[in-house]
This record gives structure tokens, sequence and C-alpha cells, in this order.
């Protein structure tokens, strides 16, 4: 039993042997092939834009590596294979003859495994000293050679190649805006504004460029701030002339907040977009810049006002504490209330109303008139000269004079003199019937050239809502 570890022990190692002297021509046939795919693709890439060829070729060496050794293993040694191989340097073949009983007890079997065992050493030593043929020139000149040829190929890249690369470039901007928006599809609560984020969603899937996924973002940006003027006109006014919350229901409050939220973070994202197709060379339209701009602009002027109630609100809270210590001031060092004083010898009562802002003065005896600032009433002892001050707004028009007196208009009545005019051309070219199309083909042309026309002609934001309203309510039908 021990002898026959021992035999199996060697037939192992010659096993190990044979697979690595098969699996290193394999090994460099394989890799030349790789070789030779990818450099392949790249020629190939050279004739017409290819995006992603230099991922493509990565891709086709890997596979072509893996298929190797897979071809590898499925060529490798069998044990049997290995014990004939051993077996043709023993004298007479007593490996082999060995092996083949099964029955230890038997002498002549015990006698040919020690014979075996006593010439295995030499057997194995004679196996390794073999002629072996490992290397192929052929495959490695042509894997030298490729290998150069890619080199070449991958340090000066053509104009397509190039293109290709930007083209890449493009599409990776449009898949960070998609992933950004997938963000903001996880984050929204409300049902409609899942809505939205979820057809913005659809429309940058059939985006090919960056600037188309760009336009549809402000688009969507634009529909958002729409939705949300329709809200706040729904909110009754306060007092203040802020708009009240307690008109619309809790689910209306929370989809005015998040579409704030959602249009904010829609225009930081076209901004880093814009950014990111200026530095690939291909900035966005001018139409287009505008309307990021604008949307840059609203953003700041709803931070602005956000800011602006926040502390007038503080201020508010603040005030009635500061009112009621004034009011006890006043009442200690003015008993008699009146916004106008008069002063004079003898005896006379004078009161003024007056909506307008300045300073007037009065005369009069006994009972006197003043002119003062906004509705004032004033008491005196006397007649006499007394000034009074109120507060109110003037609106006065005044008509300018002709300077210089009055005088007659003249009129030259020169000869008129011959100047150019632009003649309109008509041109000869043939008038051929329109097609008719379904109205649903049609919408979303008319609309984004209406809205596109409103920004370059930049129209005030009460028209440019009109418009998306308009075509909105269209869209909804």
């Amino acid at each position: 039993m021990e002898h026959r570890k021992q035999l199996r022990k060697y037939i192992q190692r010659a096993k190990k042997s044979l697979t690595v002297e098969r699996s290193i021509p394999i090994a460099q046939y394989g890799l030349f092939f790789a070789l030779l795919s990818s450099a392949s693709l790249f020629l190939v890439s050279r004739l017409f834009v290819l995006p992603y060829y230099r991922q493509t070729a990565l891709t086709i060496f890997i596979v072509v590596i893996l298929a190797t050794v897979l071809f590898m293993w499925w060529k490798r040694i069998k044990e049997k294979t290995a014990l004939h191989t051993l077996d043709n340097y023993f004298s007479h073949n007593e490996l082999v003859t060995a092996l083949s009983f099964e029955d230890n007890q038997d002498p002549l079997v015990q006698s040919l495994l020690t014979k075996a065992v006593e010439n295995v050493e030499k057997a194995f030593a004679d196996f390794k000293a073999r002629k072996k043929n490992l290397f192929r020139p052929k495959a490695l000149i042509g894997l030298f050679g490729t290998a150069v040829v890619l080199a070449i190929l991958y340090m000066f890249p053509a104009a397509t190649q190039i293109e290709a690369i930007e083209v890449e470039k493009e599409k990776a901007v449009i898949e960070d805006v998609k992933k950004e928006v997938a963000k903001l599809e996880k984050k929204a609560d409300t049902k409609e504004v899942k809505e939205q984020v979820k057809e913005l969603q659809n429309k940058l899937k059939e985006a090919e460029t960056a600037e188309e996924a760009l336009r549809e973002v402000v688009k969507k940006q634009k529909e958002l701030a729409l939705k949300e003027q329709q809200l706040k006109d729904k909110q009754p006014a306060s007092k203040d002339g802020a708009s009240d919350e307690n008109g619309l229901s809790k689910e209306e409050v929370e989809q005015l907040k998040e579409l704030a939220q959602m249009q904010q973070e829609l225009t930081q994202h076209a901004n880093a977009t814009q950014t990111a197709m200026s530095k690939l060379g291909k900035p966005a339209s001018n139409s287009l810049q505008n309307a990021i701009a604008s949307a840059n602009s609203a953003n700041n002027n709803q931070q602005n006002n956000a800011n602006s109630n926040q502390n007038q609100q503080t201020s508010a809270n603040s005030q009635p504490s500061n009112q009621q210590g004034q009011t006890g001031q006043q009442a200690q060092s003015n008993p008699k209330n009146g916004s106008q004083q008069a002063s004079g010898k003898g005896q006379g009562k004078g009161s003024s109303q007056s909506n307008q802002q300045g300073k007037g003065q009065g005369q009069g005896n006994g009972q006197g008139q003043g002119n003062g600032n906004g509705i004032g009433s004033g008491s005196g002892s006397a007649g006499g000269r007394g000034a009074g001050t109120g507060q109110g707004g003037r609106d006065l028009l005044t008509t300018p004079k002709r300077i210089g007196g009055s005088s007659q208009t003249s009129v030259d009545s020169g000869a008129l003199g011959e100047g150019s005019h632009v003649s309109e051309q008509q041109g000869n070219g043939p008038i051929t019937k329109g097609s008719i199309r379904p109205y649903e083909e049609v919408i979303g042309s008319y609309k984004d050239s209406y809205l596109e026309s409103s920004e370059r002609l930049q129209l005030p934001k009460d028209l440019q809502k009109v418009v998306q309203s308009y075509f909105t309510s269209i869209e909804s039908q």
C-alpha cells in the first residue's frame, strides 16, 4: 500500500508538469488573439465614430483571455495520460504493470511494486530532462507586433476617435443628470410631485445629447414653478398682504413646499450640467442659458422673500412689547392726545386735517386754520402763527410749461430727400400641399417653440405663466 502511494505521488508530479507544458503554448496564442482583437477594434474605430471603443476593446481582450483559460482547463492532462507518459521512461514498463494489479498480497505484485519504486526516481528525472517545445515563434512574433500596433493606435487617435471620446463624456453628463433625477424621485413624497419627476425621467431616457437633457430639466422646472404659482393663487391674502396657508389643505401645503424644494434642486442640477457642458466645449444655446438665468433669478428672489418673511415675523414678535413701553411713556409725558400744537395770545381753537405731506403755517384770531401733513388736530389759546405736522401721501401732478414763454411753433417746409427703400423679393419656388398630422404629434413642438420665443423675447413673467398655463391645460385634456 505504501508503494502505491509513492508511485502515485510521482504520477501527480508528472501530470502537473505536462499540464504546464501544454498550457504555455495555448497561453501564447490566446494572448496573441486577445491583442489582435483589441487592435482590430481600434482600427475599425478610426473609420467611423464608435463611442466607448476603448472600453469595448478592453472587454474583448478580457473575454478572449478568459476563453483561453477555459480552453487550457479543458485541455488539461488526465492522470491516465501522465501514467503512460511516465511509464515510457521505465525499462520494462514496470509502472503500468505494477499498478494494474489490485491484489497487494500476491508476491509477484509485491515484487513489481518494489521494483517500480526503485526505478521511479530515475525515470522521473529522465522525464524532466526530456526535450520540451514550450515556445511558439510565430505566436511570439505576432504578439509583439500586435502590441506595438495597438500602442501606436492608442497614442495617436484619429479625429473620429476623439469625437467618440467627446460623445462618451457627453453621455456621462446625461447619466449624471439621470442619477440626480432618480434621487429626486426617491425624495418626493406627494403624488403630484412624484408623477412630475417620473415624467422627467421618461423624457431623459429619450435624450441623446446633453443639451436635450438640460432643456428637459429646465422645462420641468418651469412647469413646477407654474404649479407652485397656481397653488399660491388659491391662498387667501392675510391682513398684511402676505399669503395665508390656512386656505389650503394639509396635502396642498406639503405639495407647495415640495414644489419649491424640487425647483431649487432642479435649478442647481441645471447649473451643474451647464458647467459640465462648457468644460466639454459644448455650451448651451443662448435661449437655454437665458432660461437658466431666469430660473436662478426666480430662486434667488424666492429665497430673499423667504428670508424677509422670516425677519418680519421675528420683528413682529418683538414689536408688541416695545409698543407697550412706548405707549406708557407717551401717556406720562402727554396726557392729551394731539398731533398738532399751536401757541399764541388770546383765546381760540384751531384744527386742521390733511392727507398730504408737508408743513404749513396758519394765522387766525379765535377760529384758526392751518395746513398740515396727514390728519392732525390741534388746540391753541390765542390767535397767532402756528405750525402743524402730519402724515399722509401726496400725489401731485404738474404740467410743464414751455421754456421761454409762449411762442408759436415753426414748421420746416423743406423738400423731402430721396432715401433708400427695402423691396420685397418674391421667389419662384414650388408650393406644395402640407401634410395632415395627428394633434398629439405637433403639440410638443409648438409648446417648445412658444416657450423658446418667450424666453428669447424676454416677455414679462406674468405673460410667460399665461403661455405655460395654456399649454399645460391643453396637454392635460
